[in-house]
């Protein structure tokens, strides 16, 4: 228990330098030489005379101290300048003691057996609540026991029978070895940790390892298998959806699969129906080359990427003439797949369609390549249904370029 008051055995007596009245509540020395650090300690006025006062120092120093005056049992009264004044003990130290040693609240005087944190000993008729037990081995027969809010770390439970037991709160982990035995109706709400234990058991392939479930419900809505088969369920009926291990580096999902964000697969992600429920579209300015002096009032792209296929629109629309005779082109959001054997002949195309061009040279349908001789997200001359390709002076204000379709991404 912390101190009530300190002391000091090299105290050196001195005197009030200044006259203390009944009232007064401080006291000025002439020294306070090898008194207490700390605070409270005891003093007297007047030591060892008639008018003798005991007073409780609280804080202050060298010279000018706040005190209690009148303090244990002793009267306040006038001590005048040059008055003794000396650190010294009084009734109460001993009294606190005393009540300290037979207080049956208290380390001593209790009625039972002292329990130490070292020796071996045996506890019967003890309450741990909440308690942190680290490494415990337990064994034998556990019956009709409660645990609330218990922490067991890294324990050993050595063939055990429980029977009717009931814990709730805390965290369990650690190793179950040999057979359990588990009687009676089991009540656990603990969050059980495995945290590199291993559970042994000789129960067949499908039993239950665990199972969560709401009040009210028949049916556990979440359940796992000691075989890794994890299913989920509504609570009413068996369970619907499962999740397992079909072979090596496979899981197998026998329901559908519904992804509001990203899904990654470092393999192939397989599946009847996976439905993708975030629709939204990348958008991106396309890049057009060869348009002279022509000019775009609205010129605005997007594109969406299921793993290396890229599904795109381009819009454009002419503000001024185009002009020059050289190939007109629009690069593509991203990089197209080609073999790189420098020839025309691998190659994918996407379908345009350009319209209110001049004189009807380019009007209607057209193609939009990749030639493997091109690099990055360049986009080959813009073609005709024909072949012949387009120019830039082909193009006058309010042409309209619509370039739909996909691409195989590099």
């Amino acid at each position: 228990m912390p101190n009530s008051r300190f002391y000091s055995s090299i105290a050196a007596v001195t005197n009030l330098q200044v006259t203390a009245n009944p009232g007064d509540t401080s006291i000025q020395v002439a020294s306070s030489t090898g008194w207490p650090g700390s605070f409270p300690y005891i003093v007297s006025l007047d030591y060892g005379s008639a008018t003798e006062e005991l007073v409780l120092v609280t804080s202050g120093g060298p010279s000018n101290f706040t005190v209690t005056r009148a303090y244990d049992g002793t009267s306040a009264s006038t001590h005048n300048a040059g008055a003794v004044v000396r650190h010294t003990s009084s009734a109460i130290d001993f009294t606190d003691s005393r009540t300290h040693e037979a207080s049956i609240t208290g380390v001593h005087g209790i009625s039972g057996t002292f329990v130490d944190t070292t020796s071996v000993q045996t506890l019967t008729n003890k309450t741990l609540t909440a308690p942190i037990i680290n490494n415990p081995t337990i064994g034998g027969t556990a019956s009709g026991g409660t645990f609330t809010g218990a922490t067991l770390t890294s324990p050993t439970i050595n063939t055990p029978t429980i029977n009717t037991p009931t814990i709730s709160g805390g965290s369990v982990s650690g190793t179950v070895s040999g057979t359990p035995s588990y009687t009676g109706v089991h009540t656990y709400s603990a969050v059980i940790n495995a945290n590199g234990g291993v559970l042994s058991t000789s129960t067949p392939a499908g039993s239950l390892a665990f199972g969560a479930a709401v009040s009210g419900d028949v049916n556990s809505r979440f359940r796992i298998t000691n075989d890794g088969i994890m299913s989920w369920g509504d609570g009413t009926a068996t369970q619907d959806t499962t999740l397992q291990r079909s072979g090596v580096g496979f899981l197998s999902l026998n329901g559908s699969l519904t992804a509001t964000g990203s899904v990654t697969a470092a393999g192939n992600l397989l599946g009847q129906d996976i439905s993708l429920t975030t629709t939204t579209w990348t958008t991106f300015t396309p890049s057009w080359a060869g348009l002279g002096t022509g000019t775009l009032g609205t010129n605005v792209g997007w594109y969406k990427k299921i793993g290396k296929i890229v599904l795109f629109e381009v819009y454009s629309v002419w503000s001024a003439n185009g002009s020059g005779s050289t190939g007109v082109s629009v690069d593509f959001p991203t990089t197209p797949f080609r073999d790189g054997n420098g020839s025309h002949t691998t190659r994918q195309a996407v379908t345009s369609y350009i319209t209110g061009s001049n004189g009807g040279v380019i009007d209607g349908l057209g193609v939009m390549y990749a030639f493997a001789s091109d690099s990055g997200v360049t986009g080959a001359t813009l073609r005709r249904f024909d072949g012949i390709q387009c120019q830039g002076s082909n193009f006058i204000s309010g042409s309209i370029a619509t370039i739909q379709g996909w691409y195989r991404e590099a």
